[in-house]
């Protein structure tokens, strides 16, 4: 029990941040020299140069952007990302970085209900939004209420992770209108069908385990869409060139449409991915 009560506040937690948005650049560094021998250590830490409370918040992030696991060893992900990406320059891995964050089983709850409230194409909302979502997201799931500085910082580097450019900018779901304003793209360039076939076996394999079938309702309005801002119409496309590539197959006779996950490997979507 009290280790599920550890977990669940892990989860919960927001000042991880240590109040820096989300660096790829540092991330690179972590990911450098993790590789070597596979995981973060303090020896491998102290030789990425970060500052000290760089230090500190990096690692956090790599572990929920799905680049290390929570014994800070390296994840499938982070190896591929190591070996073929390595300053996390491609949208593709950037999507990824974005998706691990965003995933509702993930580490950062909060950022996977802003994600899901607030990016929603041509939607416009203020800090003082973020504020309140945040603030009522902890009260409800802790009991406890946060400092207003604790917010203010941690809405700070939600955004600042999506506008910055050594951040996720690259994926521009996020414009500032002015400093306290933000606004979410009527229309956003939907991630490479890989990418989308990576999340998609690492979120069955999250919710739906060892189940071949699933609805497409699921899905398109769960928030797997809502993850990658995407309709109904984008996701089948996308879904429709994964069936193309033998990844799925898709049956649409009659509702509900019926998804088919024919190859359940996450190593398979990212060689595919980086092009191997």
């Amino acid at each position: 029990m009290q280790k599920k009560k550890i977990k669940m506040e892990k989860k919960f937690a927001i000042n991880f941040h240590e109040t820096f948005t989300l660096s790829r650049s540092s991330l690179a560094r972590i990911i450098e020299n993790s590789y070597g021998n596979g995981i973060l250590n303090r020896k491998t830490l102290i030789n990425t140069e970060l500052g000290t409370n760089y230090q500190k918040a990096m690692p956090h992030y790599a572990i929920r952007a799905g680049l290390l696991d929570k014994t800070n060893t390296l994840t499938l992900l982070g190896r591929f990302v190591a070996e073929h990406d390595p300053i996390l320059e491609r949208t593709s891995t950037q999507w990824l970085l974005h998706y691990h964050l965003a995933a509702p089983h993930g580490m950062t709850a909060f950022w996977h209900y802003l994600v899901c409230k607030r990016f929603l194409p041509g939607n416009t909302f203020s800090a003082d939004d973020l504020l309140a979502d945040l603030s009522t997201f902890v009260t409800e799931n802790t009991g406890k209420e946060l400092a207003p500085r604790s917010l203010r910082s941690t809405v700070t580097i939600f955004t600042g992770t999506y506008l910055k450019s050594d951040g996720l900018g690259r994926l521009s779901l996020l414009e500032e209108s002015d400093k306290t304003t933000y606004r979410v793209p009527p229309s956003v360039e939907a991630p490479d069908r890989w990418a989308l076939g990576y999340a998609l076996v690492e979120y069955w394999n999250a919710h739906y385990g060892e189940r071949l079938t699933i609805n497409l309702d699921d899905l398109i309005y769960g928030d797997f869409a809502a993850i990658f801002l995407l309709g109904e119409e984008r996701l089948t496309q996308l879904l429709l060139q994964l069936k193309e590539e033998g990844m799925i197959d898709l049956y649409r006779i009659s509702r509900p449409y019926q998804v088919v996950l024919l190859q359940p490997s996450l190593e398979y979507t990212l060689q595919k991915l980086y092009g191997l």
